[in-house]
């Protein structure tokens, strides 16, 4: 027995865009959607995961039962790197119900962005993200994370190296900036990275 208003999608609900380049531009997919209920229903709203992706549909016009509508997801790569996946959520309905497509890969991003992104330069090879953290107030018995990324441009990879500082009750009051050493291998060699938290014991 079919529902009153229903919606489904035909073929993929996502689509993998493989790998792709910044420079590529902004990426554009068709999706289908079709009615399988009894009774007349419309899109009322679509909405985005990220502000990069935007989604375009016919708003607020019938579509019969048996009737398709097509849906179309742009996702713009600009500043984009690694692994992605965006998605589009629709409304329909007077019950708003929700059906979702999306767009997945990974995008390789330009050299100008990965300066942005990496700003501080340790060698030809090595760029990392960020070489100070402030952690903020903390006190004694109080631990926190945080991640280092490193890039590495020969190797197009990038690596994440947690950072975990603890205050012991033996730590002064004040404010500290604390020589934090990291490795990370390069070329078969490992290299100590130093990095500075700026933290307020209390």
């Amino acid at each position: 027995m079919w529902v009153a208003d229903t919606l489904v999608v035909i073929g993929l609900a996502s689509v993998s865009l493989g790998t792709i380049d910044e420079a590529d531009g902004i990426q554009e997919r068709n999706f289908w959607l079709r009615n399988i209920g009894t009774e007349k229903v419309a899109l009322v709203q679509g909405y985005t995961s990220c502000g990069c992706t935007t989604i375009q549909f016919v708003k607020d016009e019938p579509i019969g039962a048996g009737d398709s509508t097509r849906v179309t997801l742009r996702f713009n790569p600009q500043g984009k790197d690694g692994e992605f996946e965006e998605i589009g959520t629709l409304e329909y309905g007077s019950n708003h119900k929700r059906i979702k497509v999306s767009m997945t890969g990974i995008c390789n991003a330009s050299t100008e962005t990965l300066m942005r992104q990496f700003p501080v330069r340790i060698s030809d090879d090595i760029r990392l993200s960020s070489n100070r953290f402030d952690l903020g107030i903390m006190h004694a018995g109080e631990s926190q994370e945080r991640g280092v990324v490193v890039l590495h441009c020969y190797e197009n990879r990038q690596e994440r190296i947690p950072v975990r500082f603890s205050v012991d009750a033996q730590t002064p009051k004040g404010l500290h900036h604390i020589p934090y050493v990291i490795k990370t291998t390069s070329e078969q060699k490992e290299i100590p990275l130093t990095i500075t938290l700026d933290v307020l014991v209390k």
